[in-house]
C-alpha cells in the first residue's frame, strides 16, 4: 500500500536512537501518522518542526499499520518564525489543536487548506497576525461543527450595535437584545464583524476573541473528551 501527498507537520517523537514518528495534516488523507528513518540525523531533523510543509510518500504493507515516510522539502515555514517567539508559540498552538482535535485518516482539506492560509500570513509577519489566529480558530470551530453566526443578532435579527455572543448558542448579540442578561454573555470584539483592514492591533481586542473562540473550543473538547493542548494557553500568556 503506498500514496503520496503534501503534509503539514503538526507534531514528532523520538523512536528508538535513530527515528521519529511524526504526524501530519495531509491534502488528501487528513491526519497521518508514521515512522521517518534516520529523521534524527543532523541532515533531516530540522524538516520534521511543527508547522513545515513537506512532500510526503507513506508505504506500509496493510492499510491499517501505522507504516513509514520518506519526505522532501516544500517550504519550511518554522525557520520563518524561529526568531519570533510570540509567531513561533502561535504556530506551535495552531498545529497542537489540530493534532488534539482532528481524527486519523480522515479527509479534511478545508482545513488543510485553511491552516496552510494562516500558515503563510503568519510567516510574513503582516500586521494584523494576531487577528488572523482568532480568525483561524473561528474557521476550525466550524468545521468541527461549533460554527459561531457573528454577522446578525439572534433576537432581533439586525446587524448593528452586535457587541456580545450567546454561550449556548454561539450567536451574536446586540446592545439593545442583552438585557438583563448582559453578564452571562460573552464579548464579542469589533475586528470580527469589522470588513475593513485592521489599522491598529488591539491586545484587549485579541483577548477577547481569543476568550470567545477558547470558551466553544474548551465546549467542543469536554464533548469529546479532550482537553486543550498546553500550547494554546502557553501562546496566550506570551502575549498576555
Amino acid at each position: 500500500m503506498q500514496w503520496q501527498d503534501k503534509g503539514i507537520v503538526l507534531s514528532s517523537k523520538k523512536y528508538g536512537e535513530h527515528s521519529l514518528i511524526i504526524r501530519f495534516l495531509t491534502e488528501e488523507h487528513g491526519v497521518y501518522s508514521g515512522l521517518v528513518k534516520f529523521g534524527l540525523s543532523k541532515k533531516q531533523k530540522f524538516l520534521y518542526e511543527p508547522g513545515n510543509l513537506l512532500s510526503i510518500s507513506w508505504v506500509a504493507r496493510l492499510p491499517e499499520h501505522m507504516g513509514s515516510f520518506r519526505c522532501d522539502t516544500i517550504k519550511l515555514y518554522t525557520s520563518k518564525v524561529m526568531g519570533k517567539s510570540s509567531h513561533l508559540a502561535a504556530l506551535t498552538s495552531h498545529c497542537s489543536l489540530e493534532q488534539v482535535f482532528l481524527p486519523e485518516r480522515e479527509r479534511c482539506k478545508n482545513i488543510y487548506n485553511n491552516s496552510i492560509k494562516f500558515i503563510e500570513q503568519l510567516s510574513i509577519d503582516n500586521d494584523s497576525w494576531l487577528y488572523d489566529y482568532v480568525r483561524w480558530e473561528i474557521g476550525f470551530l466550524e468545521q468541527l461543527g461549533y460554527g459561531l453566526t457573528l454577522n446578525k443578532c439572534a433576537v432581533t435579527g439586525k446587524n448593528n450595535d452586535l457587541l456580545y455572543v450567546s454561550p449556548k448558542t454561539g450567536r451574536a448579540i446586540s446592545k439593545v437584545a442583552a438585557g438583563k442578561w448582559v453578564n452571562k454573555l460573552l464579548p464579542l470584539p469589533s475586528f470580527l464583524i469589522n470588513k475593513e483592514k485592521d489599522d491598529k492591533i488591539l491586545k484587549t481586542e485579541f483577548m477577547k476573541g481569543i476568550l470567545l473562540t477558547g470558551f466553544f473550543l474548551s465546549k467542543y473538547a469536554d464533548s469529546v473528551g479532550v482537553k486543550l493542548p498546553y500550547a494554546r494557553n502557553f501562546f496566550i500568556n506570551k502575549i498576555n
